[in-house]
């Protein structure tokens, strides 16, 4: 009974181990200083071996996973010379009361998605007059799981402000998501126009953009909002990195969800994972409004953008289109 138990037991490590241990490839590859402390653990063992204490390989290796788990949480977010163009300047923020002044707002002009004029400007907002928000779902390539999401709040003089979170690169460097594990970039909280940041995807990357209004109260809208400026701030204060699973571009909505609804069942948490099954839970939870009649396919089909938006008035044609 003791030997089976003994197997199972090194089975389950074994098992436990094998992720963590590929993670481990990794960060010695796109981080080469956790080597040393690796290095620390592996001479530790060599020394324990040849006075024939004979370690378990499963302690050595747990031990080994232990000491780049904690490398890579001393590792800190970039902080390049130069980011690239379209990440170069972050939002910056000023409030009284209900006003609020949002510098940096975003607004570049696309001739292609390598060639912009860049545009930035400052808004005044009187968050009394925020009516509501919407939630965009953006897929390319025809991915349905992964997505790329933002929000964007309307305000009563017709106004609206986008946010979406980003991979923030450094000068000459490429995304990729297997780097996106390992600190390689930052995240930005980019504030921007319609026209930018929806236009740079239906209009010249051609990509398959839902824009859904929510059935949020104002003050729910404004606590929204709110939430994602602590999150711009603290990326920015931070140097917070970029990383494909656990800060994302979806990661910060999830968490903003949690404030409005703190009973959200926790296996809403790793929605991140697999974005793209956001806009089914919001429409099967009565968060986006349906028509009568309506199915969740039929509201997807009405809520989707399609391409080559007029960018005149581009906020009122994207709702045309959409009916919203």
């Amino acid at each position: 009974m003791k030997k089976t138990l003994r197997i199972l037991l090194l089975s389950l490590s074994t098992a436990l181990l094998a992720l963590p241990l590929l993670w481990s490839f990794g960060l010695w590859y796109y981080q080469p200083i956790s080597l040393l402390p690796s290095a620390a653990v592996l001479a530790a063992a060599g020394i324990w071996w040849k006075k024939r204490r004979r370690p378990s390989l499963h302690a050595v290796l747990w031990l080994l996973v232990a000491a780049n788990l904690t490398t890579y949480a001393l590792i800190p977010g970039p902080t390049p010379e130069r980011w690239q163009k379209p990440w170069a300047i972050a939002p910056e923020f000023e409030q009284h009361g209900d006003m609020l002044t949002v510098r940096n707002i975003r607004d570049f002009r696309y001739r292609t998605e390598q060639d912009s004029d860049a545009h930035y400007r400052n808004e005044t907002y009187d968050l009394s007059t925020l009516t509501g928000v919407d939630f965009a779902a953006c897929h390319w390539d025809g991915l349905t799981a992964i997505c790329h999401t933002m929000l964007s709040f309307r305000f009563a003089d017709g106004r609206r402000l986008a946010v979406s979170a980003e991979t923030r690169l450094p000068e000459g460097v490429e995304q990729g998501a297997i780097p996106g594990l390992y600190k390689k970039f930052g995240i930005l909280y980019l504030f921007g126009t319609e026209e930018d940041l929806f236009g740079l995807r239906t209009n010249i990357r051609h990509e398959d953009l839902s824009v859904y209004p929510l059935n949020v109260r104002p003050e729910n809208a404004r606590k929204l909002l709110q939430h994602y400026i602590g999150l711009a701030r603290h990326a920015e204060a931070t140097h917070q990195a970029y990383n494909t699973i656990t800060d994302n571009c979806s990661t910060g909505i999830i968490s903003a969800f949690r404030t409005l609804a703190p009973d959200m069942p926790r296996k809403y948490d790793f929605l991140p994972l697999h974005n793209g099954d956001i806009a089914s839970l919001l429409l099967r939870h009565g968060a986006i409004p349906l028509r009568p009649g309506e199915s969740e396919e039929e509201a997807r089909l009405r809520y989707y953008a399609g391409y080559d938006i007029p960018l005149e008035s581009y906020s009122q044609n994207l709702r045309q289109r959409t009916g919203s």
